[in-house]
């Protein structure tokens, strides 16, 4: 972490957690450091992680650009306790092709101070000012997603926009498959003026809509699966008379997982999940009753 006075700290992640409803496996990691700088001012503090996913649609070369956050603190001792905002709203990952996708942040903030938010150009890494902090360039090559629309739904608003007030993200529709970058900042304002910013920089998923087919809604409502999450085993829970045909299992982005046969029990059919990462899945079953999909999420 680089303070924006000239000084930096690298410390070990203290904690390591998946999001619950995250479908890809997103996690959050918790770095604690402490620093008193020297007097007043606005310092920019930053983070400059390794590459990027690579294959991102909207942003050239994806592999090879550094993942760049900051934000900005002004200490200033007529202010008094002046705490950054919080985003309490997790980033969703996924979004479905022709389906409006709606997010809201839920910014908060500890001191009562207004809060304001607003798109930005995602950030990269272009070396490092005279005293060795990070300076940050617009990723190259990058488009925002009102480049990449699909069918409009008109009970939304068209488009790709966020509500400068209240940080609702809205984006009608996307049109395109694959992964796509985009960054905001949440501006933190008293008596008028504005004393910090955060940045926010998050992926974006979009996927086919999942359809599940063949099964009546009666049978469906036999099925169960437990424990999920799970950490070694998953146990369907379907009537005895109920044939399993056929299992895949993929991960929300389509790739495939290797999956042992499931063993039969008294209580259905079980599952080895050892062999898969932490994250969310999607259990694809073929049965004597007809074709249907379970989510699974794997967590330890």
């Amino acid at each position: 972490m680089h303070f924006g006075d000239c000084t930096k700290q690298t410390v070990a992640r203290e904690s390591r957690t998946i999001i619950g409803a995250s479908q890809l496996g997103t996690f959050v990691n918790i770095y604690q450091f402490e620093h008193t700088y020297s007097g007043p001012g606005t310092y920019k503090i930053t983070y400059v992680g390794s590459s990027r996913n690579a294959g991102t649609v909207n942003t050239s070369n994806t592999a090879q650009q550094t993942f760049f956050l900051q934000s900005t603190l002004v200490a200033d001792p007529f202010l008094g306790i002046n705490r950054s905002p919080i985003l309490k709203g997790l980033p969703d990952d996924i979004a479905f092709r022709n389906q409006t996708f709606i997010h809201n942040h839920a910014g908060f903030d500890a001191d009562g101070d207004s809060l304001s938010y607003k798109l930005v150009t995602p950030l990269t890494s272009s070396g490092e000012n005279a005293c060795g902090n990070p300076v940050g360039t617009n990723s190259p090559g990058h488009r925002g997603l009102e480049n990449f629309l699909g069918t409009v739904d008109s009970g939304n608003p068209a488009g790709y926009n966020l509500n400068r007030n209240t940080g609702q993200l809205i984006w009608n529709t996307p049109g395109v498959l694959g992964e796509f970058v985009v960054a905001m900042v949440v501006e933190e304002w008293r008596g008028g003026r504005l004393i910090g910013q955060v940045m926010r920089d998050r992926q974006l998923i979009v996927r086919e809509a999942p359809i599940v087919t063949g099964i009546s809604e009666e049978w469906q409502q036999q099925v169960s699966t437990f424990p999920n999450p799970a950490t070694s085993t998953l146990t369907l829970k379907v009537p005895a008379s109920v044939q399993l045909l056929e299992t895949k299992v993929y991960n929300s982005v389509g790739i495939s997982f290797p999956l042992p046969v499931p063993v039969k029990s008294k209580d259905g059919w079980v599952f080895n999940v050892v062999g898969l990462p932490e994250g969310f899945y999607l259990l694809h079953l073929k049965t004597s009753q007809g074709k249907m999909i379970q989510k699974l999420l794997v967590k330890r």
